[in-house]
């Protein structure tokens, strides 16, 4: 049986009582995308960090092998440790995926396997000014060097190169050139939709899932309730949150102030395993997804498997997923009032918009990925 190593800094893991914990879109495709490569006849390692104290350094999580490298902070030297570790583990493996940034920079030191690069979204066309502005000075300007470096290593040592959407592939292209069109695939996220359960009693909520990092505009959700609680004062939002930043959350609070909303109408969850977090999924009437920029967003699938339709920016990553005036309504990037104004839109006209919600979700099903998959490892 071929084996495959992904390497990738962040991944899924246990808690105490044995229930899943994924705290972003991007541990999840590397989970899935490990299951898919077993179908394929690849038996496959996830090679990540240890970062929170409910990690062990070895795990078996449906039938994929989780080992971990101690890394208690992504700005430490322990981070070179376990770049290092990962090159010395690859080593007899047939396949080698490197999740999205610093695992990429690895790729010049992986000798003879084939080398798949995993490119979640490129963030080239914003400039430096944007990592700065959502990381601060050092981290930010650490942040966009390291995607320099990961995009020319792509270009120069991958034999792949595999993204999730149409719209991320033309970023890669205008980084890459368009001669690397032959080494790009596309393998976006999936949706199990036998998981999928409509028939639970909505609440009076809608949702935010994502990190509090400043291009995904969590505030924006906060205007959202204030106008949805003019026509309906017992709604309340719901925000399951991966990982703050400092920044944000700051912006976050000031919002809520101005706005004068209580406490008691928005609800912030920072450790839910899977099933919670699909338990919450399946009561919300509609997902809110402020976001600026995207190379999927696993969210919304997950949304509307669940019955959630959503309102949010117009994106091209968004295309084959949401249609909108069916499953969803799309606003120009940035304009927060006119994401209030659809929302009321469509919790007024819910039942028309839920009843489209599955309209993309055989594009996205388990047996189209593994079309492509198969290719990628003949």
């Amino acid at each position: 049986m071929k084996k495959a190593l992904l390497i990738s800094e962040s991944s899924v893991y246990k808690d105490k009582n044995g229930k899943l914990i994924s705290r972003g879109g991007g541990e999840v495709y590397i989970h899935n995308l490990a299951k898919l490569l077993r179908k394929v006849g690849v038996e496959s390692t996830v090679f990540a960090i240890q970062e929170f104290d409910g990690q062990v350094s070895e795990e078996i999580i449906d039938g994929i092998f989780y080992k971990r490298c101690a890394v208690r902070s992504r700005k430490s030297f322990s981070l070179f440790k376990y770049l290092n570790d990962a090159v010395k583990e690859s080593k007899g493996y047939d396949f080698v995926f490197v999740n999205q940034f610093v695992p990429h920079l690895i790729l010049p030191w992986i000798k003879k396997v084939k080398k798949i690069a995993i490119v979640h979204d490129v963030y080239r066309d914003e400039g430096v000014g944007f990592w700065i502005k959502q990381y601060g000075l050092f981290t930010g300007l650490i942040g966009w060097l390291v995607e320099k470096f990961q995009l020319f290593f792509d270009k120069k040592y991958a034999d792949v190169v595999m993204t999730v959407s149409d719209g991320s592939k033309e970023k890669i292209l205008r980084a890459l050139g368009k001669r690397a069109v032959e080494k790009i695939v596309i393998i976006p996220s999936i949706v199990y939709q036998k998981n999928a359960n409509k028939d639970v009693k909505k609440e009076n909520a809608i949702l935010f899932i994502g990190r509090f990092v400043e291009y995904k505009h969590p505030e924006h959700v906060l205007f959202v309730l204030k106008k949805i609680q003019d026509i309906w004062p017992d709604f309340k939002a719901k925000f399951i949150v991966a990982r703050f930043t400092e920044r944000t959350l700051r912006t976050f609070k000031k919002w809520k102030s101005e706005l004068n909303i209580d406490n008691k109408n928005i609800d912030i969850f920072a450790e839910l395993n899977d099933e919670e977090v699909s338990d919450h999924m399946k009561k919300a009437k509609l997902l809110v997804h402020p976001s600026l920029i995207e190379g999927q967003g696993i969210v919304i699938l997950e949304a509307l498997n669940s019955g959630a339709p959503v309102v949010a920016y117009d994106l091209p990553a968004y295309e084959g997923m949401l249609v909108d005036g069916k499953n969803s309504l799309l606003i120009k990037r940035g304009d927060f009032e006119k994401l209030a104004d659809a929302a009321i839109e469509i919790l007024k006209n819910h039942e028309k918009y839920q009843m489209n919600c599955a309209i993309p979700l055989q594009n996205f099903s388990e047996e189209r990925v593994l079309e492509v998959l198969r290719k990628i490892v003949r």
